[in-house]
């Protein structure tokens, strides 16, 4: 709509009946969304028109083209990218599923891939020692100081997400005093964790559903804190995130852990 329209839309009166907005803008008098014309000079007509073409274009470009507010949410860090290819890296409000902004989620946004990140809640767990004769254990079905893997969106926006995406990443860094995380001191991988993927799939250092290592202190098991930092990529969304860690070098009392989540990005 431009001006012209403006101005005969508003030179033809108000519509007829109250209009429940009006409580709700000032700006509204009468039932109408700009003050009575007949006593105004040209220049004041002039003005009001142009103040109420301003605003309602302002609220057609906000539903154009979403701003990543949190009033505003864009439907993911591509299509903001898209809308505007000039904002920063960082914090953003998204709304996969696409049905209400109240369930807008906030997301790291890389501005530069277009990739929509979403953090893990908590991003670290707690000190753990496992003692037990068992010969595996996933984190989160401990009997005692389980770490439960969360993130900072329900499932409905994740998986909406997942649908929108073509790949997924996540880094996770697993910190470890005299216990393996994926080779031993043999060289073997007898003892690496696995992961929990979302969609139920078991993540390991083998097979189709597999982590790359970036580095490898743990494997020295060093009586001192070390770390071992995993990576997933997937061109399968829905595998991503993780939901849970699998150990597998447990036992003693001198041995502990503690995972670092990532955040987990989808582009």
């Amino acid at each position: 709509m431009d001006m012209a329209a403006m101005m005969s839309m508003m030179s033809q009166g108000g519509s007829k009946g109250p209009d429940p907005a009006s409580a709700d803008d000032p700006s509204v008098h009468m039932g109408r969304f700009f003050p009575p014309m007949d006593n105004l000079s040209t220049e004041e007509k002039q003005e009001v028109m142009q103040r109420a073409y301003e605003k309602l274009k302002a609220s057609f470009d906000m539903l154009a083209k979403p701003d990543g507010s949190q009033k505003s949410p864009a439907k993911s860090c591509q299509s903001l990218k898209s809308a505007h290819p000039t904002k920063p890296d960082g914090q953003y409000w998204i709304d996969p599923n696409g049905m209400d902004s109240n369930d807008a989620i906030m997301v790291f946004c890389d501005m530069q891939s277009g990739a929509s990140c979403i953090q893990p809640k908590p991003g670290m767990s707690q000190e753990i020692t496992i003692m037990s004769s068992e010969d595996d254990a996933w984190v989160g079905e401990l009997d005692n100081n389980a770490f439960d893997i969360n993130y900072k969106a329900d499932s409905n926006q994740m998986n909406f997400l997942q649908l929108m995406s073509t790949s997924a990443e996540q880094t996770i860094i697993f910190h470890c005093k005299n216990t393996v995380a994926n080779l031993n001191r043999n060289n073997n991988k007898r003892k690496a964790v696995s992961f929990m993927a979302w969609n139920d799939l078991e993540i390991r250092h083998r097979g189709k559903a597999r982590y790359t290592v970036l580095s490898d202190e743990c494997q020295h098991k060093k009586s001192s804190w070390a770390q071992t930092v995993f990576k997933v990529q997937s061109q399968k969304p829905a595998r991503l995130p993780i939901v849970d860690v699998k150990v597998e070098d447990f036992g003693r009392s001198d041995q502990a852990f503690k995972v670092e989540v990532g955040q987990v990005c989808f582009s």
